[in-house]
């Protein structure tokens, strides 16, 4: 067994010395200057992120509730992955401005262009870079942070003696149409907590018209009859060609399908979501005529995609940066560290914006999450030019 792991670590080392030889010494040698700050804007971003996040309120709740400071150490550890996807892009900026403000101080990048070497081909082993971190954050966004962060939030529950299931959910929206696309029912939910509906509204419409208002405490989904079991509540006629008057009833069971109890169980944060989850959530969204919550599901699935590209976005903006401000020898570090966190503000509100815009419906979904990666890009190119 121990050969065969010995093979296993030979294989893999061989593989990355081959692929690390067969990039040209120029790329190496800039990222080998490039990867120490980057481990290092990784660890502070992460601890930064961590502390001000989750930790602070960790430790308040050890203290003030009956939550196990074992349960809090496990909660902190599985929510880890969902701080990377906001730390790396972070780190990125960071560490290009670190390493290319160390060379521009070292006159390392005036030696380069002395040689007939652009300032795009300097900036090539830093793209690369910001490539690799943005397939790195990809998978951490959508593969691993979902599932960690659901189950943090369950354990964190259930160490507060509370009930795991975590999925609460408030105003559940559900509209069912026949095959003709004709409106059959709308249905509104105040809250969905331990699988049951709570305050329920639901009008029916025949022929296009409003035919009855039924109205419930709670409401349960009966997978064997495949029906909603209604209990206390009053169905009042709404067709003023019926006689007939309000009916109270204590259980009722009414034919409406199981869309409005997959709609509830939707996370509410799309963090919690993969891709494939949230592309599902869109369609159900879609279905049930939820225009406001399909709106935001289109933007943050687009930012799914634009936020793991920050990554790409921050590498190329660091080394422009890093070439072209830290001239003064001694102060690189202090100067790039200021200068990212300056971006990154700038960066995130613009990003926020956008987001909001979207989300409102003032702009289209696509255009909100990705104007602010290409205005950011359209702006280092201009810096690169005004190097060269």
């Amino acid at each position: 067994m121990s050969n065969n792991k010995s093979k296993v670590f030979f294989l893999i080392n061989k593989f990355i010395g081959k692929s690390i030889n067969f990039l040209p010494l120029l790329d190496r040698w800039l990222i080998s200057e490039i990867i120490p700050p980057l481990i290092f804007g990784v660890s502070s971003f992460i601890v930064l992120c961590l502390s001000f996040g989750e930790l602070l309120y960790l430790i308040t709740m050890v203290i003030n509730t009956p939550l196990p400071w074992t349960v809090a150490i496990e909660v902190l550890f599985l929510k880890l992955p969902g701080y990377l996807t906001i730390a790396l892009p972070m780190a990125t900026l960071l560490g290009c401005l670190l390493a290319f403000s160390k060379l521009r101080n070292n006159s390392e990048i005036k030696a380069l262009t002395s040689l007939g070497i652009s300032y795009k081909r300097i900036i090539l082993s830093a793209i690369s870079i910001g490539i690799i971190m943005s397939l790195i954050t990809f998978s951490f966004s959508n593969y691993i942070a979902p599932y960690s962060n659901l189950k943090a939030e369950s354990l964190f529950r259930k160490g507060l003696g509370q009930s795991s299931d975590i999925s609460y959910k408030k105003d559940i929206i559900y509209s069912q149409f026949d095959n003709q696309k004709n409106l059959e029912t709308l249905f509104h939910a105040e809250e969905f907590k331990n699988n049951t509906m709570y305050n329920l509204t639901l009008v029916s419409y025949k022929d296009g018209l409003k035919n009855r208002l039924i109205i419930a405490k709670e409401g349960k989904w009966e997978e064997e009859q495949q029906k909603w079991l209604l209990i206390n509540g009053s169905i009042f006629p709404l067709n003023k060609n019926l006689e007939s008057t309000k009916e109270n009833f204590f259980k009722y069971s009414y034919n409406l399908g199981y869309g409005p109890f997959m709609i509830a169980k939707i996370p509410s944060d799309s963090n919690n979501m993969s891709l494939s989850q949230a592309y599902s959530a869109l369609k159900l969204y879609n279905i049930s005529g939820n225009l406001k919550e399909e709106n935001r599901l289109k933007v943050r699935i687009q930012e799914k995609f634009t936020i793991p590209l920050s990554c790409l976005v921050f590498s190329i903006i660091g080394s422009t940066f890093g070439m072209r401000k830290a001239k003064t020898r001694g102060s690189g570090q202090s100067l790039a560290f200021g200068m990212s966190i300056i971006l990154i503000l700038v960066y995130y509100t613009i990003s926020f914006l956008f987001s909001a815009l979207g989300v409102a419906g003032t702009l289209h979904p696509i255009i909100a999450a990705w104007s602010p990666v290409g205005v950011f890009l359209l702006g280092s190119e201009y810096l690169i030019r005004q190097s060269s």
